[in-house]
């Protein structure tokens, strides 16, 4: 049995992004939270480019990626993003299309960001 990848890529994510990622790189990361000290978390699963001469955390693994993309996950999403059925898609239109990262099962990112540490936004 061929082992599934981490995430899929949408055939338009497979046209644009190399065009798009201009020898950047793409990172897919998150932030989680706890609010007001109950137990109540938010998150958020994104997408962001950066420079091929800035350095990778070490908490990033790299990520198969379409030819012509460079691309790399945070190191505690990778079992998520398998579980859930992740996807890279193309969304918006013009200048304000973008990849976004899509789940089949939202109940496993819902169970991951209730669980987890809280991470910054802004770390990376």
């Amino acid at each position: 049995m061929i082992p599934r990848p981490v995430v899929d890529w949408s055939p338009e994510t497979r046209l644009e992004l190399p065009r798009r990622a201009q020898g950047r790189r793409l990172l897919v990361d998150y932030f989680a939270a706890r609010c007001c000290g109950g137990n109540l978390s938010v998150g958020d699963l994104h997408l962001h480019w950066k420079s091929s001469d800035e350095p990778i955390a070490e908490d990033f693994v790299a990520l198969d990626a379409p030819d012509g993309i460079g691309a790399f996950v945070q190191r505690d999403l990778v079992p998520v993003l398998e579980l859930a059925g992740s996807r890279i898609a193309m969304r918006g239109r013009g200048p304000l299309r973008r990849p976004v990262v899509e789940l089949e099962d939202g109940a496993v990112w819902l169970d991951f960001i209730g669980a987890c540490r809280s991470r910054s936004a802004l770390r990376h």
